[in-house]
């Protein structure tokens, strides 16, 4: 495994960098900084092999700054990443080994890291020994979000503080991994969902951009690893969420537990990713709620408690207000408990309903 250290002044170019060489494999990020003298003063225990350099930096021309380097990392190689192409010829006068121009592409990344591997394997032959880097990582405590995707996403900390999301696509691109439930998802695919108006090289930028948006967020969160990355896939930890979704569908396959009507009812706040109305979730969003209403259905049909009853029965209507059998349902409910003005409500509504909506006269819906 290759060990890198990233030196940048932008911090979403070294996000971006990182996501790009997790693409590629094989390279494990020792550290990203924003300046040079930040590199430079850890701790002697880390020996990169690799040191990912910006030339136009703040504090010290990258060009300046490799001597500096490569004093205090002297096994370290250095690799220039810049927006300018003017500065090759100098690049390659202090004998870096690659030469990077932003937007950093993968299929020239991967043939610096191949020349890398070369100049390291003709160098161990000639040496006869094999350098061994290694990393110790200490990773921050996992914390446990609240998902909320029925009616809405919406996504809650530890402490319960709504998280906000730095672009619409940014929040899709988080929802679309957890739709797929820790499964992995190629990259391609997901540049043809969240973007399939773009060409492959327009898409594959923005999700960089967009990757790095969620990692962030997440990261802030104090979940900085949910998001893995290998063989061309993504997706994430599911298991560090407790989403209302999940809780949804172990109550419909349960068979009805006292309670979990009452628990169901108040869950089910409307349709999954209801807001949103991302296309790629309509499958889903279709199935569970055909799940809920054939479980409102049997759940009113045994409910014993008048009150649990009617609610089932007006939360069926509110589903499906053009099914003319839960407006009867309910008028005979209210009926047998005496309630002839409320039974007499849902008529007039029921005869509203059919009317203006569909410009039917009652019983009409069923012989068309």
């Amino acid at each position: 495994m290759i060990k890198a250290l990233l030196i940048d002044d932008e911090e979403i170019a070294l996000d971006v960098m990182e996501i790009v060489l997790q693409e590629v494999g094989g390279v494990t990020v020792l550290g990203k900084f924003r300046l040079v003298s930040e590199a430079i003063a850890q701790p002697e225990g880390m020996q990169p092999d690799l040191i990912f350099l910006d030339i136009e930096m703040p504090e010290m021309n990258g060009l300046a700054a490799s001597a500096a380097l490569l004093a205090n990392f002297p096994d370290a190689d250095i690799v220039y990443v810049t927006a300018h192409d003017q500065y090759a010829v100098d690049a390659f006068e202090t004998k870096a080994i690659g030469y990077l121009l932003k937007p950093v592409a993968k299929h020239r990344l991967v043939k610096t890291l191949e020349r890398y591997a070369e100049l390291r394997e003709k160098a161990a032959r000639r040496t006869g020994t094999i350098r061994i880097s290694t990393a110790i990582s200490h990773e921050p405590p996992r914390r446990t979000l609240s998902l909320k995707l029925l009616e809405s996403m919406e996504l809650y900390d530890a402490e319960g503080r709504l998280i906000t999301w730095r672009t619409r696509k940014t929040k899709e691109l988080f929802g679309y991994l957890w739709h797929h439930g820790g499964a992995p998802v190629y990259r391609y695919r997901i540049y043809e969902h969240l973007w399939p108006e773009l060409d492959s090289e327009r898409a594959q930028s923005l999700f960089h951009t967009t990757m790095y948006y969620v990692r962030n967020t997440l990261k802030q969160a104090g979940c900085p690893d949910m998001i893995g990355f290998g063989d061309e896939r993504y997706w994430m930890r599911t298991d560090e969420m407790a989403c209302d979704v999940t809780r949804l569908e172990a109550l419909l396959g349960r068979g009805g537990l006292a309670g979990d009507a009452e628990e169901l009812l108040s869950l089910y706040r409307g349709d999954y990713f209801e807001t949103e109305n991302y296309s790629w979730a309509n499958s889903r969003k279709y199935e569970l709620r055909a799940a809920v209403i054939r479980y409102l259905e049997s759940e009113a049909e045994h409910e014993l408690d008048a009150s649990l009853k009617e609610r089932l029965l007006r939360r069926l209507l509110e589903l499906q207000p053009y099914q003319e059998k839960y407006y009867d349902h309910l008028v005979l409910h209210l009926t047998f408990l005496g309630d002839a003005a409320a039974a007499d409500e849902v008529n007039r509504l029921k005869e509203m309903t059919f009317r203006t909506d569909l410009g039917l006269p009652v019983n009409e819906l069923h012989r068309e």
